[in-house]
């Protein structure tokens, strides 16, 4: 739950509508439905042309899942974890966030016990990386952890690290995850993954 809440802290700060950058912004309703953009044609109040409302700058992010968390560094983790073919972000989950900011997200299944564990990494310009963190500040406990100020948060049995590599923006989830050194060898790899 407390993650919806951060994506929608987040997605109010950096609304984006589609997935190439600067894309126009839609207009949140009171009923939560989405509006349509406004008019390119909208007119302040002096008869001038309406700025249009811009989503954050965004950089496709070009690893693959095997790339971003290599089988070896897996294998240390847990041999028993394999790719998910069929993974795909929850809606309205900050993996799905990402991935329509041009990032990345995969899933891995434990085949053994059905575990899960997701990464999912969005490429965002320095301004909007620190809006994301900002955010954060006020909703999840930061810690020294993975080597710089990062987070990590254990709600209904689910553990979430948000780490930071220069414009990265790195998230990885996991019943695996009950303390935040329990994904340092992942979020390690990860962050070597993006150079």
């Amino acid at each position: 739950m407390a993650g919806r809440v951060f994506a929608a802290a987040v997605l109010g700060m950096l609304v984006l509508a589609g997935c190439t950058s600067n894309p126009v912004a839609p207009v949140e309703q009171p009923t939560g439905t989405v509006a349509p953009a406004p008019s390119a044609t909208a007119t302040s109040p002096a008869g001038e042309p309406s700025p249009t409302p811009t989503g954050p700058t965004t950089v496709p992010v070009t690893q693959t899942c095997d790339e971003l968390l290599p089988a070896q560094a897996l294998f240390d983790f847990n041999p028993n974890y394999a790719l998910d073919p069929d993974y795909a972000p929850e809606p309205d989950s900050i993996p799905a966030l990402m991935v329509s900011y041009e990032g990345a997200a995969c899933g891995w299944i434990n085949l053994s016990s059905g575990d899960t564990i997701e990464v999912a990494v969005a490429h965002l310009g320095t301004g909007d990386i620190e809006k994301v963190q900002n955010e954060l500040v006020l909703t999840t406990p930061s810690v020294p952890t993975y080597g710089g100020v990062d987070y990590f948060e254990y709600a209904d049995g689910v553990g979430t690290a948000t780490v930071f590599k220069d414009d990265f923006w790195i998230v990885l989830s996991s019943v695996e995850f009950f303390e935040p050194g329990d994904a340092v060898t992942l979020v390690d790899a990860v962050k070597t993954a993006l150079g």
